[in-house]
């Protein structure tokens, strides 16, 4: 994510929906960590975390966490909600920094986390470098990325289409969904690392909130609407938008609810077999 890309739109009305991932995500990295030298409790940071919710995951669940993110707006959000939580009193603390150069030492955390956050930094390679980096030996690193063949990787596609391009070309960010694409920038780092596939359910009043909540989340829809807008075929592909809300729908009572697919990584630092994936 390059900065200043997330201004100007509204994030938090399509993110909400999801944050609950945040939880599972934290809960697993913590079960796996075992005991903690030193320390009353771990040190976590989350990269990229736009509202926080990962941040106040770990804090709830009795770690120490700090969210990095490149947009100021999106961390006064964060603040905010750690504030309102009561974790904000030394627990929780929220800077401004970009995920491939992260301001912090290396070694410096116990967990490395991020939901939906590093997959939208454009050099792939480099962030989860800096992942690594900056979690300790033994440490373990958690990031959750949409599949670019489930829902959350064909919005914009379904948009692109209109616009001449292949409809389902993935958009950048999702190669993170990729196993073997994430494999490959974890190949040559001192982490061991598995993925599986899970899935958080997304809730929203009807396919008309949601179509209106993600037409105005800053990232590749945004940009393509402006494109379609300019050319009169918005409309068009608002409509083809709503359609695949509806295909997706589990319920008939005018709310939409669906389950997102995501590619959970889960990665050891330095010596050490990474434990199984286990539901707590």
């Amino acid at each position: 994510m390059t900065e200043g890309g997330w201004r100007g739109g509204d994030y938090t009305t399509a993110g909400d929906a999801w944050a609950h991932a945040a939880d599972d995500v934290a809960a697993r990295a913590l079960a796996g960590l075992g005991p903690v030298r030193g320390a009353t409790a771990p040190h976590v940071l989350d990269v990229g975390t736009g509202s926080g919710p990962a941040v106040l995951a770990a804090v709830r669940a009795g770690a120490h966490a700090v969210g990095v993110d490149l947009e100021p707006g999106l961390l006064r959000i964060a603040e905010s909600r750690a504030r309102q939580s009561g974790a904000g009193a030394g627990s929780a603390r929220f800077v401004a920094g970009d995920a491939q150069a992260l301001p912090f030492v290396t070694d410096a955390f116990d967990i490395v986390l991020s939901t939906f956050g590093v997959m939208f930094a454009p050099e792939p390679s480099q962030a989860a470098s800096e992942l690594v980096r900056v979690c300790r030996p033994g440490g373990l690193i958690a990031v959750a990325s949409w599949t670019p063949d489930g829902i959350m990787g064909r919005i914009a596609p379904t948009a692109r289409r209109h616009l001449g391009h292949r409809p389902h070309a993935a958009d950048p960010g999702m190669r993170w969904g990729d196993p073997a694409q994430v494999r490959s920038w974890f190949a040559p780092l001192p982490v061991t690392v598995r993925t599986q596939v899970e899935r958080v359910r997304v809730r929203f009043p009807s396919v008309r909130h949601a179509v209106a909540a993600f037409e105005n989340k800053p990232g590749p829809l945004r940009e393509h609407r402006a494109a379609l807008e300019t050319m009169g075929l918005w409309q068009s592909a608002r409509a083809d938008l709503a359609d695949l809300f509806a295909a997706h729908n589990r319920v008939t009572d005018g709310e939409l609810v669906f389950d997102a697919p995501y590619l959970l990584v889960l990665g050891r630092v330095g010596a050490g077999e990474v434990r199984p994936f286990v539901r707590t």
